[in-house]
Formats: C-alpha cells, structure tokens, sequence
C-alpha cells in the first residue's frame, strides 16, 4: 500500500513525492502504459489477473487516495492542476475496479492493453533492434495461457452476446496478426534459437487465444442492460474520471439538445445545398466519392497535406515541431474495434519515431462485396473529417503539445474528456474556419460525424440511466441518423461497455463554452485561447477548466 514517506518536508516536496508515486504506481501496476510512454524496462512484463490481484490492486490505489487526502489544498494552478489530474488517474481505475468490475462482467477485457495478448507495440515501431523487441514478445506470450486460464476463471458463467461477439471478432484479429504478421517474420529470422522461440511462441498465443475462443462460446446468456451502471454509476463514473458533478437530467438534455441543433443544421444543408433530396439520396451521393483499396493510404496521405496547410493558413492553432505523422494501414489486430486511429510517440522514447495514424483497408478475407461497403463507409469526405480529428489539428497536435508539458502527471496519462474532446471539437473549428466552403459533401460528413456522437452522448444515459434495451439504442442511431441497423447495433452495443463514449460531445460543449468565456473576458484571441488549452497536457475536463479559468 502507498504510504507517505517519511520526513515530507515542504509543501512542494510533499505534492511532487505524491506525483511521482503515482507515476511509478501506474508503470509497475500496468506494464503496457509504461511502454506506450517509452519505458522499455517494462517489455515482456504483464499486469496480474485473478481476484488475489484485484483485491492487491485496490489496496494500492486506495492508499494512493489516502495520501491525496492528507495533502494540503493547493494555491498554485499549476499544483493544482497536477493533484487534481493524480487523483482522476487513481480514482477512474478504483472506479473501474470497484463499481464496473470489468475483470468478472466484461470479455472484452481478455484482450485490451493490461493482456499477454495484446503484442502489437513489439513490431509496430523500431523502437530498439528487433531482435531484442522478438525475445521481449516470447517472454510477454509464455504468460498467456497461464494469464488467461486466470482470467476466464473469474469471468461469470454467462456473458451479454453482443460483447461476447465483439471479443471474438477481435480474437480473429488477434489470430490473424499472430499468424501473418508473427509467424512469418519467425521464418525470416537467420538465428535458429530466436526462430523456434518464435514459433513457440505464436504456439502459445494461439493456445490462448483458441482457449477464450471455446470458453466464451458456452457463456452467451446474460442481457447486456445487465452492464448498467444504473444512475448513481454513471454520475460517480464521470465524477472519477472527468470531475464533473453533473444530473442525469442534465446529462439527458444536453444530449437531446445536441441532437436537435445537429437535425436542424442537416436538414438546412440538405434544403440550401441538396434541393431538399432524402438524406438517405444524398448519403448514397457522398459514398460514391470513395478511394479503391490500394490508393487508401496514398489519399490519406494527400489529405494530412491538405490539411496542414489549412491549419496553418487558417485554423488558429499553432502546429508546434515535432514527430510527422505516418499514414499505415491498420494492423489486423486492430481492424475489429476501429476505422482508423492515431498513435502517438511515447514520450521516453530514445530513438526518433513517427507517430502513427492507421486507417482500416479492406481485407484479404473480405469478400468484394465487404470490400466495396467499406470503401463507401471510408468515402473521402468522411476520410477528411476523419483525419482532421485524428491528426490535424486533433489528436496529432495534442500529441506535440504534450511532448513540451513539463509535467509528468499530465504528460504520461491521457483522458479521454479533454483528448477525444478537443478532437471532435477541431473537427467544428475547421467547419467555421472554412474547411467545407463549396464542399458540401464535407459539411455533411461532419455533422453525420457529429450525430454519431451525440447518440452515444444519449444512449449512455439511455442505457446505463433509464433501463435502455441495446435494441433501444440501436433504434436510437436509426431513427436520429438513418444508419443501418449493423452499424446501429454496433454503436448501441459499445455504449453497454464504454459508457464514457459520450465525453466527444461532452468535452467538445466544454471546449465551446471555454472558449465564449475566454474571448469574452479580453485575455486573448482564438489562437492564444487554442494555444493556451492544448498546453495543458490531459487532464480531467473539471480540473482543466478551473486551471483554464485561472489563466
């Protein structure tokens, strides 16, 4: 248990041995967050599983929250902003651990970051020789079958369907990468010792893997409303994580409201640029412009060009120097659970590394017919609006303002509020600064975009507030969005495990009515209020607007 040192000293002393504690807490605790940082002490390490080490675990983070207790109230911003970013990164994981207990009601957790299985970092980057990055990849799989038989033990005897079906869809990937990608680079290797360590290896992973696979078949059974936080869940959810004291009548109205502005601008668009046809017209109109699977990357590319340019000509955000962006096609690991994503480079890193930003191809086991619906989905005005979030100025730019944060509690740990926040709020900005003048295609792929996140703003609260169905939520993105019903359900169905998907639109309404108060005040103009937020590094939206409101 985390205990205060002795001999605290000064009040500054105190504050930053507490900081450093949580930092070094979190590295040990979950290898995989130290090398995503660039701590590669950590390669081959995995975090425990079991009820032994949950039970260790939430000792741990609640002498973490002693600790911050007995600390004196800060005076300084910037203290302040450092505690108030410690105690969210403490108390989002209690929470997880102590309210959601994911590790016995959610599948999906057999393969997110904290798992033997998730080995993508090891050949994604040349971070260091690969055979060192091989051998650290042998040693985090010879725990996998152990790990998981741990895991599967805790697991309830009767899962929801849906989240069992997406835990599967991403098994398939996970076999996939080990097999393509894994099982041939052990072929290539010229040292026969490395080369049949591989080969176990990719044995064990597939052990692991073909064992979840069987066991999660026989435990479809449970409804997924059985995930529900219930009111008082969901606000103590967004409390821990974000800080934010907010109503489920609040919750239900903004989202509702949100929902409406984004109808009436559609249906405007649709009458002043599209001679009022049907949306469902319209959106057949915006499919047809599209990218073929191999000029995809190619176009991604031209279009972070593009993009730059704009944002330096006219976005009022400062593009600061650092790491380029390279566009890459998703590993297959990934293609189950995302269209496109960005990576960014760790911060401890030693050797110079791009960051990363993948977008989904079509893949050799789609049939043609797959192939062309994703391309459509992938069309190139959602392509744009999609690159714009990701990379300029969205979550690239964040990435190089964080690189010049000095503090590490703020640097070394992302929050999804503020990060996928100023992300779909950028994707606005770039609307009013003039992105989609005479491209309405482009406006409508933004405010689709944003009615996307809206419903999940209000399926949350749906599901995990008012007793929602998953067949509820799906009629939801029908009915407000026109999807199709798959790609409804689906959304729906991330809503029963992720319920913190609605900060996009939460965090973008903060961002927005931060920077009314901001250019209202006379402290600044557009460029210093954007330059000003993204120097903030991650912290949780409460603490980032009090600190905000300081300046």
């Amino acid at each position: 248990m985390a205990e205060v040192p002795a001999g605290e000293g000064e009040p500054e002393g105190r504050l930053a041995a507490y900081l450093a504690a949580v930092v070094k807490d979190q590295f040990q605790a979950h290898p995989a967050t130290a090398r995503d940082n660039g701590d590669h002490s950590a390669d081959g390490l995995v975090a425990p599983t079991g009820v032994a080490a949950q039970e260790e675990r939430i000792a741990q983070l609640r002498g973490l929250g002693s600790w911050a207790g007995r600390l004196a109230e800060q005076t300084d911003p910037e203290c302040r902003l450092d505690l108030d970013t410690a105690r969210g990164v403490v108390d989002a994981e209690l929470f997880s651990l102590e309210v959601r207990g994911r590790m016995f009601r959610d599948p999906t957790s057999l393969l997110d970051n904290d798992s033997p299985l998730e080995i993508g970092g090891y050949l994604l980057r040349d971070y260091a020789p690969l055979p060192d990055r091989l051998g650290a990849l042998c040693r985090q799989l010879a725990q996998a079958r152990e790990w998981t038989e741990e895991a599967l033990q805790v697991l309830e005897p009767e899962l929801p369907e849906p989240l069992i079906q997406v835990t599967l869809e991403g098994v398939d990937g996970s076999l996939s990468f080990l097999h393509d990608e894994v099982g041939q680079l052990a072929e290539k290797q010229e040292d026969a010792g490395l080369r049949e360590q591989l080969r176990t290896a990719v044995g064990q992973g597939d052990a692991a893997l073909a064992r979840i696979s069987e066991a999660l078949k026989k435990r479809r059974g449970s409804e997924p409303r059985d995930l529900a936080l219930g009111a008082e869940g969901l606000r103590s959810m967004l409390l821990a994580q974000e800080g934010l004291e907010r109503s489920i009548d609040d919750l239900r109205e903004q989202a509702e409201a949100e929902l409406a502005l984004l109808g009436e601008q559609r249906d405007k668009l649709l009458r002043d640029s599209f001679q009022g046809r049907d949306i469902v017209v319209v959106r057949h109109e915006l499919e047809q412009e599209h990218f073929q699977t191999d000029t995809l990357i190619g176009g991604a590319e031209g279009l972070l060009g593009e993009l730059r340019t704009f944002v330096e000509n006219h976005a009022e955000v400062p593009i600061p120097d650092g790491p380029n962006c390279t566009v890459r096609p998703t590993p297959g690991f990934l293609t189950a659970w995302v269209s496109a994503a960005y990576l960014g480079v760790g911060v401890l890193e030693k050797r110079p590394l791009p960051a990363l930003y993948y977008v989904t191809t079509p893949q050799a086991s789609w049939s043609a017919q797959e192939s062309d619906e994703w391309l459509r989905y992938m069309n190139r005005a959602t392509l744009k609006n999609t690159s714009v979030h990701e990379v300029f100025p969205g979550h690239h730019v964040q990435f190089l303002y964080s690189l010049g944060v000095r503090s590490d509690i703020r640097r070394f740990f992302w929050t999804s509020g503020f990060g996928e926040g100023w992300a779909h709020y950028a994707e606005l900005l770039m609307l009013e600064r003039g992105l989609a003048d005479g491209d309405p295609l482009l406006h409508l792929a933004q405010i689709e975009d944003a009615l996307v996140r809206a419903c999940r703003y209000r399926n949350a609260v749906g599901i995990h507030a008012e007793g929602w169905s998953v067949q509820e939520g799906t009629q939801l993105f029908v009915d407000r969005i026109g999807l199709d019903e798959m790609p409804a359900r689906r959304e729906a169905i991330r809503g029963t495990f992720d319920p913190l998907y609605l900060v996009y639109t939460l965090g973008k309404l903060e961002i927005l009515k931060w920077r009314d108060q901001w250019l209202g005040s006379n402290r600044g103009d557009l460029r210093s209020f954007h330059g000003r937020l993204l120097s903030a590094g991650s912290p949780p939206l409460a603490a980032l607007g009090r600190w905000l409101h300081s300046q």
